[in-house]
C-alpha cells in the first residue's frame, strides 16, 4: 500500500505507454506517475510512432496486441526503421503469442512481460528497460562525444594567434556541455610554459607566489577577465592548484576544472562553474583537453616565431610572407586589397621625456591599438622601429577610411606619463591600394613568378611611404590615402 499512497520526486525518465484498452492506459499512467516517471500515452500503433519520431523517450511500453491495428511486432519493425536505440518491453494480455526469448531476439526488445503478472513485475521490467536506456544512451553520447573530438581537432591544430584559439577552445567546450559561466586561464608565455617544466616545479613557485594564472577567455561573469584571485574563493583556487598538481580533472556539485597540460607540462586549466560532466564522460573530457594543450604548445611556439613580443602585431619576416600571399591571392581572385603604413608621432619626444619604458609602452599601445581596430582576416605588422603596416585583404581603397577613422578614434585618451605629465599617442598614416582590372593582362607573367609579385609588394610599400611622407608634411595625425590604384 505504501506504493501506491505515496508519490515520489520526478526522476526525470520519459516513458510512452502504448495500449488500445483505456482503463489500463489511466491505470498504468497512474502507477508509473507515482514512481516518478513522465509518461505520454498512446492508443495504437500508428498515433505511437508518430510520438516516437516527435519527442525522445527512454522506454517504450507497447501492447502486443491490439485489435483493428498494428500490432505491437508491427510497430516495433517500423520503429527499428528510424530509430534503433529506443528500448522497448511488449506487454501481453494472451498466451500463445511467439516464445518470449525468440521474440526479445528478434525485434531487439528489452522484455516480454505478461500483463496478468501484476504490477510489481511490471516495474521490475520497467527497471531493467531503463537501465538498459541509460547504457545505451551513454554509449551513444560517448559515441558522439569522440567524433565531435575527432572532427574539431584539425580546427585545433589549424595555424591561427593564441587568442583566438583560446577562445575557440572555450566556446567548443561551453558550446558542448551547455555551460554559461566559464573561463579558460594559461600560465604566461614568459613562464617558458613550452620548455618541459614539470608541474611539481610551477607550483612549487605557484604556491609562494600565488597563482600565476592568466584567465585569457571567459563566459558569462568571468567575461571581465578580472585576476583569478578576484574572481574565486580560496577553496576554488587550491582545487584548481590541486588539479593541475594531479593532473586530473576534478568535479564537484559546484564546478569542474579540467587541466591543460601536455606530457609533464602545464599550460593552464578550464574553469567551468557548474558541473555537467559525468563520471563517464570524463575520458572523453581528458582526450579532448590533451588535443587543446597541443594545439595551445604548438600556437606558443608559432607566436614565438612569428609575433613581436612588444607590440603583439606580426613581425616584418612574416609579415612580408602574408603580404606575398595576399598579393598572389589577389591576382588569382581579381580582388582588390590595401595596404595602410603607419609611423607614431615623435616617439623620440615620448623617449627623451618618458624614457625607453614610456617608448616602449606606446609602441604597446600602438600594437593593440591597432589589432582592435582592425578585421580578423587583416594582417598587422611592425615594420621598423615606430613603423606598423596593415594589409587589408579584399578592400577597395574606397574603404579604408573606415579603418583609419577607427584607429583614431580607439586612440582618443591614450597616453604615456612623461616628465612634463601626460603624452599622448597619436600617428601619421598613408595608405594605397591594388586593383588587378587595372592592370595590363599582357604584362603580367604567367604564371606569377616569385620575383613579379616581389615587385608590387615593394610598389606597394613604396607607394604607401609616399602617402605617409605627405601626411607628416601635413602636420601629422591625419592620415592620406591615393586616390588610384597602383
Amino acid at each position: 500500500m505504501a506504493r501506491i499512497n505515496s508519490k515520489k520526486a520526478p526522476n526525470g525518465k520519459r516513458i510512452l505507454l502504448v495500449d488500445d484498452q483505456e482503463d489500463y492506459r489511466i491505470v498504468t499512467q497512474t502507477l508509473l506517475e507515482r514512481e516518478g516517471y513522465e509518461v505520454y500515452t498512446a492508443s495504437n500503433g500508428i498515433e505511437a510512432i508518430e510520438l516516437v519520431k516527435q519527442q525522445h523517450f527512454d522506454l517504450v511500453l507497447l501492447d502486443y496486441f491490439m485489435p483493428g491495428g498494428m500490432t505491437g511486432e508491427e510497430v516495433v519493425q517500423e520503429i527499428r526503421k528510424f530509430n534503433e536505440y529506443i528500448q522497448v518491453i511488449l506487454q501481453t494480455g494472451y498466451s500463445g503469442e511467439h516464445p518470449p526469448r525468440d521474440m526479445m531476439r528478434a525485434l531487439d526488445i528489452q522484455g516480454y512481460h505478461d500483463k496478468s503478472d501484476g504490477p510489481e513485475k511490471l516495474l521490475l521490467w520497467v527497471d531493467v528497460g531503463l537501465k538498459s536506456a541509460y547504457t545505451v544512451q551513454m554509449l551513444y553520447k560517448s559515441r558522439q562525444g569522440l567524433k565531435y573530438i575527432l572532427e574539431i581537432t584539425p580546427e585545433l591544430h589549424k595555424i591561427q594567434m593564441v587568442e583566438n584559439l583560446l577562445q575557440g577552445i572555450l566556446l567548443q567546450v561551453t558550446g558542448l556541455l551547455g555551460i554559461v559561466n566559464s573561463f579558460l586561464a594559461v600560465l604566461p608565455e614568459e613562464a617558458d610554459t613550452i620548455d618541459n617544466i614539470s608541474t611539481s616545479d610551477i607550483f612549487i613557485a605557484m604556491l609562494e607566489e600565488g597563482t600565476n594564472l592568466e584567465i585569457r577567455a571567459a563566459t558569462g561573469k568571468f567575461s571581465d577577465n578580472s585576476p583569478i584571485e578576484r574572481s574565486l574563493e580560496g577553496s576554488k583556487i587550491r582545487k584548481i592548484k590541486d588539479a593541475l598538481i594531479k593532473t586530473e580533472v576534478y568535479l564537484s556539485n559546484e564546478c569542474s576544472i579540467i587541466p591543460l597540460v601536455v606530457g609533464e607540462t602545464a599550460l593552464g586549466i578550464i574553469y567551468l562553474e557548474q558541473n555537467d560532466i559525468r563520471p563517464e564522460d570524463v575520458e572523453l573530457v581528458n582526450i579532448f583537453a590533451n588535443q587543446a594543450a597541443a594545439a595551445i604548445q604548438n600556437a606558443y611556439l608559432y607566436s614565438t616565431a612569428t609575433i613581436d613580443k612588444l607590440t603583439g602585431v606580426y613581425v616584418r619576416s612574416f609579415f612580408i610572407q602574408q603580404l606575398m600571399r595576399e598579393i598572389r591571392a589577389s591576382f588569382r581572385q581579381k580582388s582588390p586589397l590595401s595596404l595602410i603604413l603607419l609611423d607614431i608621432d615623435y616617439l623620440k619626444q615620448i623617449n627623451d621625456t618618458a624614457g625607453h619604458l614610456g617608448g616602449d609602452q606606446a609602441l604597446s599601445i600602438m600594437g593593440s591599438t591597432l589589432k582592435k581596430s582592425t578585421r580578423v582576416n587583416d594582417i598587422v605588422g611592425r615594420y621598423g622601429g615606430d613603423e606598423f603596416i596593415i594589409l587589408l585583404p579584399n578592400t577597395p581603397l574606397e574603404n579604408v577610411h573606415n579603418i583609419t577613422e577607427r584607429i583614431y578614434e580607439n586612440l582618443q585618451g591614450c597616453h604615456v606619463e612623461g616628465h612634463f605629465g601626460s603624452i599622448p599617442i597619436q600617428c601619421s598614416m598613408g595608405a594605397c591600394g591594388l586593383k588587378i582590372q587595372d592592370f595590363e593582362h599582357g604584362n603580367i607573367p604567367q604564371p606569377y613568378t616569385q620575383s613579379y609579385l616581389e615587385e608590387i609588394a615593394k610598389l606597394l610599400i613604396d607607394r604607401a611611404d609616399k602617402m605617409l611622407y605627405q601626411a607628416k608634411k601635413n602636420g601629422r595625425s591625419c592620415a592620406v590615402i591615393e586616390q588610384s590604384y597602383i
